[in-house]
């Protein structure tokens, strides 16, 4: 049988990894360290099939070895992105650390950090990085004036006022910037993302009716027809969630600007709260809880929005981490004690593997992690 050399036994693994064959990549690797190939590049390597086979610990130890042979910026990122698999989030914050030491200039490293000190409850490391790479307004202040804003729906900040007129010329006038016809501006659609774990709530509070607060057009609940997981054909998405009545709210959209005269079982915000400002935050919150009787559903981005206003400012004006707008609920649920809560904040994230999108549960329901499963 023909010998392999040594660069010939690596560009092979290589020629696995690109090809996804992961384990034969660790395979093909751990022959060569058996017989005394001490490498950085090698370990590195190993680290990533690891690390794509979700044989975490195994891409920690490869990375700690290749950290012993060369301290490589590229190691310690890699190495925090294996922390943050397993959940080890202060251990991932020390190795991210470590890298931007290195390196200060790795933008993947900080914006994995934005999620890893969020997660950790390092509420101002989190606002701090999180004002650094996304958003210059999410600056040290902005906790407190969220917290301390006066501002009511009866007497709202003159910025929502104007971003009224703003998403209601985008409603009219489409997107002038990216050429998107008015009838498919926030037509509601990006709700489907999120129709499986708002199934899984209503199921789970029995949930008999159902305001989407910031519907957009609302155009999800008009003749879509859709199969669920039981195979089943659905007409409608208030059939498929099986609830009696969905009442669509949307202070920027005349045709839903009326404000609900009652209040209903579940109370969905999806991809809303982002696009608000600041000193309003709090009030619109209250407002949403207020008009809940079981439960909120919620989603919130932070990550800079691909749309622009037509100001020229971005969609996204109020870009905070987890632990900003967990503050924020926790002033406002004690007045909700019967409510409960689901919110999910959406952050971008960047491994090998390439972008993510990973979520910062912010909830009172206690260990309903198999039930409320994402479904994205």
């Amino acid at each position: 049988m023909k010998k392999v050399s040594r660069e010939q036994a690596i560009q092979i693994a290589k020629e696995c990894y690109q090809s996804k064959q992961y384990r034969q990549v660790t395979q093909i690797l751990q022959r060569l360290i058996q017989y005394g190939v001490q490498d950085d590049d090698i370990y590195l390597l190993m680290g990533h099939a690891y690390y794509c086979l979700g044989q975490y610990q195994q891409a920690i130890q490869a990375y700690l070895n290749g950290i012993q042979i060369a301290d490589s910026a590229v190691c310690h990122a890699n190495l925090g992105d294996a922390h943050v698999q397993q959940g080890c989030y202060n251990d991932a914050i020390d190795s991210y650390s470590k890298a931007t030491a290195i390196n200060p200039d790795f933008p993947a490293v900080h914006l994995n950090l934005i999620y890893a000190y969020s997660v950790a409850q390092q509420t101002e490391n989190a606002i701090r990085m999180c004002g650094q790479v996304l958003s210059n307004k999410c600056d040290s202040n902005s906790l407190e004036v969220a917290l301390e804003s006066e501002y009511t729906r009866n007497s709202p900040s003159p910025n929502y006022l104007s971003l009224i007129g703003l998403y209601n010329k985008l409603h009219v006038d489409g997107d002038l910037n990216s050429k998107e016809e008015a009838k498919e501006v926030y037509a509601g659609r990006s709700i489907m993302h999120w129709i499986n774990p708002i199934k899984n709530l209503i199921a789970l509070t029995d949930s008999q009716d159902l305001l989407d607060s910031g519907s957009g057009k609302g155009f999800q609940y008009q003749n879509l027809s859709l199969e669920g997981d039981d195979q089943i054909r659905y007409q409608s998405l208030q059939d498929y969630w099986k609830v009696d009545e969905i009442y669509c709210y949307d202070p920027t959209y005349p045709p839903h600007q009326k404000f609900p005269q009652k209040r209903y079982d579940i109370v969905i915000s999806t991809d809303v709260l982002e696009h608000c400002h600041q000193e309003d935050i709090k009030w619109i919150i209250d407002e949403i809880f207020g008009l809940a009787k079981k439960c909120v559903f919620a989603t919130i981005a932070c990550f800079v929005a691909q749309r622009l206003l037509p100001n020229g400012e971005n969609a996204h004006c109020t870009i905070r981490p987890g632990v900003w707008w967990n503050k924020i609920l926790q002033s406002v649920t004690p007045n909700y004690p019967d409510v409960k809560y689901w919110f999910l904040v959406e952050y971008l994230y960047l491994d090998i593997v390439g972008e993510k999108r990973v979520f910062q549960t912010l909830s009172n329901f206690n260990h309903v992690e198999g039930i409320l499963k994402l479904s994205t």
